[in-house]
């Protein structure tokens, strides 16, 4: 390879590290004021009625995840949280489906998992 080629090649990486640092540093910054944020949000007595209310309006927010690690993730197990976000509707169960209350890295390990490699 020419020194021309060479020469390109490091830029390149060099380019790459800086833009990976200040991406790593944006997201330290955004998690920070994000959960600072929470925070002061979660503080405010409204907020807290609030929230209070749509747990009653929705009960699945406050139940454990019902995934099944072992086998819908099993390259990930242990990264349940148990706090039930969503529900995921699958082929089965009671009139053709079921429904199966999951947290967010279980659905997240699960949606990995069923990614075309």
């Amino acid at each position: 390879m020419s020194d021309t080629g060479q020469s390109l090649v490091r830029q390149l990486a060099a380019a790459g590290q800086a833009a990976a640092a200040v991406a790593a540093e944006w997201a330290e910054r955004a998690a920070a004021v994000t959960a600072d944020s929470l925070r002061k949000l979660t503080g405010d007595p409204a907020v807290r009625e609030l929230l209070e209310t749509i747990r009653g309006v929705a009960p699945w927010m406050t139940r454990d995840c019902e995934c099944s690690c072992a086998s819908s993730h099993p390259d990930d197990v242990g990264v349940c949280d148990h706090r039930a976000v969503l529900i995921r509707r699958l082929p089965g169960g009671i009139h053709g489906r079921a429904e199966v209350l999951l947290c967010a890295p279980c659905a997240v390990a699960q949606g990995v998992a069923e990614m075309p490699r």
